[in-house]
């Protein structure tokens, strides 16, 4: 499990959304990872481009998730879910 508080959703160079408390978690078989986010601003037209990835910064660069599949953003919790691919750092 990877938890922090600043990521972005981006659409190539520009953010669809700006992150503020994010849990990344993988399935037990590793197969699978999923996100649970917390929006603080975003971009509608930028989160319905494809493709869109999940970048969570660290102290020594990035960790990049493609977006394989995302839920609206909840209107009263401001939370998004989405399902992610594999990792890729930077």
């Amino acid at each position: 499990m990877l938890t922090g508080v600043v990521g972005h959703i981006k659409w190539r160079i520009y953010t669809a959304a700006a992150i503020h408390g994010y849990t990344v978690s993988r399935s037990k078989d590793g197969r699978q990872w999923s996100l649970v986010a917390t929006v603080v601003l975003s971009n509608a037209f930028n989160l319905a481009q494809t493709p869109l990835t999940f970048v969570a910064k660290h102290a020594k660069g990035s960790w990049t998730f493609p977006i394989q599949s995302m839920s609206p953003v909840q209107r009263d919790t401001y939370q998004v879910t989405a399902r992610l691919g594999p990792p890729q750092e930077k």
